[in-house]
């Protein structure tokens, strides 16, 4: 075991170099989705050329974001049930549902 702590880890490098032709739109297109994905248009085709999913690069702002609506939500569900008003709280109980739903997609 403490040979191979003691042990420099082999490093893979990027050796293989390959171009692509696109027309201007369609690298346009490539940057606008490499962007969204948070990932240089590079890696961006590397990672769709090779199958790695990219469902779960997801921004933590994001997440934090619909948590937060999700809190709110939660809230006013506790309001409306408090104020007896049914028909808000079942509403906001749906739309909470289908948002904990779109969460746990993500994640």
């Amino acid at each position: 075991m403490a040979e191979d702590i003691d042990k420099p880890q082999e490093k893979t490098f990027r050796t293989v170099i390959r171009s692509a032709r696109f027309t201007p739109e369609e690298w346009a297109a490539v940057q606008e989705r490499a962007a969204a994905a948070r990932l240089s248009p590079a890696r961006f085709l590397r990672y769709v050329a090779l199958g790695t999913p990219l469902g779960r690069r997801v921004n933590a702002d994001a997440i934090g974001a619909l948590n937060r609506a999700g809190a709110v939500l939660n809230n006013c569900v506790r309001l409306a049930i408090r104020n007896d008003q049914p028909l808000l709280a079942s509403e906001a109980r749906e739309v909470l549902a289908l948002l904990r739903q779109r969460l746990r997609s993500l994640l």
